[in-house]
């Protein structure tokens, strides 16, 4: 099949994939917001490019919590046109979903080592453009469909594209997505390995200079603002959340993993595997229409490892943790099939291989059908429980005086939101928090408000006494986390400066007096 019949199927289902969400969340396209908190750090950042050309989370101040500058720039761009929320967010999952599709589009062009269209490779990129997560994403906010984008273009480029290309996509990796820097690696390794190491050992000397202007670009900009050579996040995220590496390991590979279809097939993913080390330790005539497809799924399945190393996923059914890996996931759907399939046709006798292949592609498509149901459910609940706690607090920030303070641990939709200057207790958006001087710092800033949420900042009941509090929770059920306590916050109204008192954030204990209160400022409105 030619590549245009091909990129049409794809396109297609695509399509069919949005029109699914529409049927079933239809509210998530008109009268929902994000689905998840980090989605409104990129549009502050977003935002704040737009108005002031700075990268910052309160006004005119630098910070570094943008782990995915580019995601930043596309939304600052359309904060310049968006007239309004509503058009803002509409215009950002529109975005996200285009970009999704020109990422299968350009999967498609990667996959196959031949003129034209294999049936494989065109099952497994429709799979992609169709498959309920990776739409859900694209949907999110989320910089997701702007990262697989450029996993599609690292195995397009490291097949036929020469050094300078590939080292400038190699330059674009990491500032879509810190861990892509695993695939620009990985994916000329196991194209060129057994076929051209000279052609390897220039691609590698690109990815590595690509992503070394990268991590200087970032590093400098980082050493600049902070003082920190690296981004304010990631010190807070790395291997914070599970004790174990090889349990943090399982719990990726059977859980999260898991969650997705395709991928949740431990057998076809592990069969597919095994035959891409066969087909990448393979002389060159023998597996020279499986490399690309072998390379895309090892290099995915390298960054899987890398991400559960760095960051083990304590809670791997929230999406919140998915989102490391989903950038890779259109890899994985693409190979996985074109593997599976080619490796019947060998093993069998050709009757019984057509029908063992009848039955893997029914299997395929089953997996992506019945989970849609219950993906965009997903998509539309947890982008309700935001709207009901985090932009609400945000909401509620509005009146605040420029100059209050308000002391978070959700500071996404809270600074997008409100008008409050907004200290990160969590140290994503202030890296002031990160070292010895966290307590100075605040010292600076004594909150006016503070977020209380239950295993991220808490106050017992002598630091809150003669304090007000408005509760928040969500109005659906709590699906964001599969920690239930976490559905619960709290906007504390810190109104008395005389009493001194202390909060523990994530076992980090500090004391505080809640800010003076001007003679103008009013009422604290909780």
């Amino acid at each position: 099949m030619t590549y245009r019949s091909a990129a049409a199927l794809v396109t297609a289902s695509g399509l069919g994939g949005l029109l699914t969400a529409w049927l079933l969340a239809p509210d998530y396209f008109h009268s929902r917001g994000f689905p998840l908190d980090e989605a409104w750090i990129h549009a502050v950042y977003g935002r704040s490019l737009a108005q002031s050309g700075l990268l910052a989370y309160n006004p005119g101040i630098p910070a570094t919590g943008a782990t995915s500058p580019l995601w930043a720039v596309a939304l600052a761009a359309l904060h310049l046109v968006a007239s309004s929320v509503p058009t803002l967010l509409l215009s950002a999952k529109l975005l996200g979903f285009s970009l999704h599709l020109l990422g299968t589009l350009l999967l498609l062009r990667g996959l196959d080592e031949r003129d034209g269209v294999g049936a494989p490779s065109l099952l497994g990129c429709a799979l992609a453009a169709y498959h309920p997560d990776l739409v859900a994403a694209s949907l999110s906010g989320m910089e997701i469909p702007l990262a697989a984008l450029v996993a599609a273009g690292l195995l397009l480029a490291a097949r036929g594209s020469g050094p300078l290309g590939y080292g400038t996509l190699s330059l674009a990796a990491p500032l879509a997505r810190p861990e892509l820097s695993v695939l620009c690696f990985a994916l000329p390794v196991a194209l060129w390995i057994q076929r051209d190491r000279r052609r390897l050992g220039r691609l590698v000397g690109a990815a590595a200079v690509g992503n070394a202007a990268a991590l200087g670009l970032v590093g400098g900009y980082t050493l600049a603002v902070s003082g920190l050579p690296r981004l304010a996040s990631y010190p807070a995220k790395v291997g914070a959340e599970a004790a174990s590496l090889v349990s943090g390991g399982v719990a990726g590979f059977r859980e999260l993993l898991g969650a997705f279809p395709v991928a949740d097939s431990s057998i076809l993913v592990g069969a597919a595997a095994v035959v891409a080390v066969r087909v990448v330790l393979s002389r060159p005539v023998a597996g020279a229409a499986l490399y690309s497809p072998a390379a895309a799924l090892l290099g995915a399945l390298t960054l899987c490892v890398a991400c559960f190393v760095l960051v083990p996923p304590a809670d791997p059914r929230a999406f919140h943790q998915q989102r490391y890996t989903l950038p890779v996931l259109p890899l994985m759907v693409g190979a996985v099939p074109v593997l599976v399939l080619a490796e019947l046709r060998r093993l069998l006798p050709a009757r019984p291989a057509r029908l063992a292949r009848v039955g893997v592609v029914a299997l395929l498509l089953l997996s992506v059908l019945v989970t849609a149901r219950v993906r965009y459910t997903a998509l539309a609940n947890n982008a309700q429980n935001i709207d009901d706690v985090q932009v609400s607090i945000g909401k509620r920030l509005a009146s605040a005086a420029p100059g209050d303070v308000a002391w978070v641990v959700d500071g996404g939709a809270i600074r997008y939101f409100g008008n409050a200057f907004v200290v990160d207790l969590t140290g994503l958006n202030n890296a002031q928090m990160l070292g010895a001087g966290a307590q100075r710092f605040l010292d600076r800033h004594p909150p006016r408000y503070i977020e209380l949420v239950p295993m991220s900042s808490v106050m017992d009941a002598e630091a809150g006494r003669g304090l007000t509090a408005a509760h928040f929770r969500p109005t659906t059920p709590y699906t964001v986390s599969g920690y239930p306590a976490l559905q619960h916050h709290w906007l504390v109204g810190c109104d008395e400066a005389s009493h001194p008192r202390r909060i523990d954030v994530r076992g980090r204990l500090f004391a505080f007096r809640c800010a003076p209160r001007a003679p103008t400022a009013g009422t604290s409105g909780l």
